[in-house]
């Protein structure tokens, strides 16, 4: 062999030797394996999890055969809301009462969804197109707003715009 051939083959060796040891100083993956490969290990793990994964799937399962068996026995007479039974004796509904706060920014959705949510309107969608009506819209006033269940959505919608009843 010539004298160039080996030099050639002594730097490769070098080259190859530094890479190796800059890979290893700032922990790079280059595909080599650094351990003995644990796949038993891993497999055995997951069908652990796997198992006790499937232990909690039946223990559902049974949970909700037996709780409709349960709600079935309780529920033998139609359930009645206090609201039905107010309409049903003639007296207005007009318990639920809650401080509604406007701020900077909020819109008749969320308006809306506030009054829903706290049992003062059973639907929300009828008060947001309320709200952006152009009678309404952009006329929210910032502030606390004492509303309940027995004003009309007119009626709440006047007030929280301040606009004259």
């Amino acid at each position: 062999m010539n004298k160039s051939a080996i030099r050639a083959f002594g730097i490769a060796l070098f080259l190859v030797g530094a890479l190796l040891a800059l890979a290893a100083r700032f922990d790079l993956n280059i595909g080599l394996p650094t351990k003995a490969s644990t796949n038993t290990e891993h497999v055995a793990e997951l069908q652990k999890k796997l198992e006790q994964a499937n232990k909690e799937i039946a223990l559902l399962k049974e949970q909700a055969k037996q709780a409709p068996r349960e709600t079935n026995q309780k529920t033998d007479t139609p359930k009645t809301t206090s609201k039905d039974t107010q309409k049903s004796a003639g007296v207005p509904a007009n318990d639920t009462a809650m401080t509604l706060q406007i701020y900077s920014g909020i819109t008749p959705y969320i308006v809306a969804k506030k009054l829903e949510d706290g049992g003062i309107i059973d639907n929300s969608v009828e008060m947001e197109l309320l709200l952006a009506n152009p009678k309404y819209s952009r006329s929210l006033q910032i502030g606390s707003y004492e509303v309940n269940a027995s004003m009309s959505l007119e009626e709440i919608a006047k007030l929280i715009t301040g606009k004259k009843q």
